[in-house]
């Protein structure tokens, strides 16, 4: 399932996923976020905290679902994982985006249900 949401302090729709999923999932202010990712990036030496070496360094420590692809079967979806996860709160990395998944939502500025998921940190 899929519910429109932006966590933008201006509403603005921008290429901001990785701080919307983070913000979204863990219910902190947008811009606070941002700075603690400036930060964290920083410190851990990456140029982007949208480097996907980076999201998998920062969420370090986070219990994780990895989801490795099998020879001749689809990739899960997000709308799957919606249905097998319908409590809890996720961020879940997908083909090329990041979301948030609260409760067996997806809460992002569009409907990224069809994406393929990849990993999934529980936060």
């Amino acid at each position: 399932m899929y519910k429109e949401y932006n966590a933008h302090p201006k509403g603005l729709k921008t290429s901001d996923c990785v701080v919307r999923a983070i913000t979204t999932a863990t219910n902190s202010d947008y811009l606070e976020t941002r700075r603690e990712l400036n930060r964290k990036k920083r410190e851990l030496g990456y140029t982007s905290y949208k480097d996907t070496k980076f999201l998998y360094d920062y969420f370090k420590g986070y219990p994780r679902i990895i989801f490795k692809p099998v020879k001749g079967e689809p990739r899960i979806k997000g709308s799957d994982f919606t249905e097998l996860h319908p409590k809890g709160t996720y961020i879940l990395k997908m083909a090329g985006h990041i979301t948030a998944c609260v409760d067996g939502v997806i809460l992002d500025t569009w409907d990224c249900s069809y994406r393929s998921v990849y990993t999934a940190w529980c936060i």
